[in-house]
């Protein structure tokens, strides 16, 4: 494939319908309209508890994405720390003048009902943001605060749901990561890019397509600054678990320290880096982002860029992460690999699921 990926295998519905048999692109097409009925769902009973001393988002892989960008959308603006958990149990600093929000969209991932037995142990107001499971068992046992999150989604594609809400209960215990206004334009911005980005519009006309097609079969290294240093970290791993290849993940400043020396050939031509810019970057950021554009791009394979839409951070922050979720949906229809279904993922929860000796 390499030089030559196959355009014509993205316009064509057919051959989409036979590389996702799941209605993936369904899934991705609906976005939007998820992310307007996420907003409305609230935790019952009310959580009812003041602005706590920090917030710990818990859970594993798609279902900690909403984590991550909440704590990115509080960035420097919120003074309530927002930590992102992924793991076994909570960290020290989460008790009862703080506040824990358990995210699993099966209810079933067994670090975050460790996470939530924790929290009740240690008397910390929790909240469950779940589909069912044993999250939601746990928490209509214990009484504790649960959104109720509409089922049939694999985590990743339910990211409006795993969000969403949680702005809603942040702001209820005055914790303003995003005001109404901003995730109006958010959600807006969402909804014109979708009609950009779907499976309808050619790849000529379609940035997901296009970076796709760039990528070919090179490994994508995916570089964000400060404010989308995590959705770069998301679009490694849709991409991981969607066209099920290798892809690489950091951030800038770090990342000039250290990574940007494997920039070199030969092993630099199978690299295809991806730069995920931010209009609110600073100048400094902006100008690390020039010199290694600049120093990385004769050895690479290919180098492309890609900024959100919006004025708001969270607009930005939520438009790329879109970008990414279709740019992972055409490379794994270019490599022939079904993006829903996670087979060695499954097998893995499966075989845990056995005692331990």
């Amino acid at each position: 494939m390499r030089g030559e990926p196959n355009a014509r295998n993205l316009d064509d519905p057919r051959a989409l319908a036979q590389v996702d048999p799941h209605d993936a692109r369904r899934a991705l097409a609906e976005f939007p309209a998820q992310c307007r009925a996420a907003r409305t769902l609230a935790a019952a009973p009310p959580l009812g508890i003041g602005t706590p001393r920090v917030v710990v988002v818990a859970g594993m892989g798609g279902s900690a994405a909403g984590g991550d960008l909440l704590a990115a959308c509080a960035g420097d603006a919120v003074d309530v720390p927002i930590l992102v958990h992924r793991g076994y149990g909570l960290p020290a600093v989460a008790g009862p003048d703080g506040l824990v929000i358990a995210c699993s969209y099966s209810g079933d991932t067994a670090e975050v009902l460790s996470a939530f037995d924790a929290a009740l142990a240690r008397r910390a107001p929790v909240v469950a943001l779940t589909a069912g499971g044993a999250l939601a068992q746990r928490a209509a046992a214990a009484g504790r605060p649960r959104v109720t999150l509409p089922g049939g989604l694999m985590p990743r594609m339910a990211l409006g749901y795993l969000f969403l809400p949680a702005v809603g209960l942040l702001a209820g215990c005055g914790v303003t990561v995003a005001t109404p206004a901003e995730v109006d334009e958010a959600l807006a911005a969402v909804e014109a890019l979708a009609a950009e980005l779907g499976p309808a519009r050619p790849a000529a006309d379609n940035e997901a397509k296009r970076l796709a097609l760039s990528i070919g079969d090179r490994v994508p290294a995916i570089y964000g600054g400060p404010a989308t240093g995590t959705v770069a970290y998301r679009w490694k791993t849709d991409v991981e678990e969607n066209a099920k290849t290798f892809a690489l993940a950091g951030a800038l400043p770090e990342m000039n320290h250290n990574e940007i020396e494997a920039w070199q050939p030969p092993a630099a031509k199978d690299m295809h880096a991806i730069l995920l810019r931010d209009a609110g970057e600073s100048p400094e950021i902006a100008q690390r982002f020039r010199v290694l554009r600049d120093l990385i791009a004769p050895s690479a394979g290919g180098l492309s860029e890609a900024r959100g839409r919006g004025a708001g951070r969270l607009a930005r922050l939520l438009t790329l992460t879109y970008l990414g979720q279709w740019t992972s949906y055409y490379l794994a229809v270019l490599r022939e690999r079904d993006p829903w279904s996670v087979p060695l993922l499954d097998e893995m929860k499966r075989r845990l699921r056995r005692p331990l000796p």
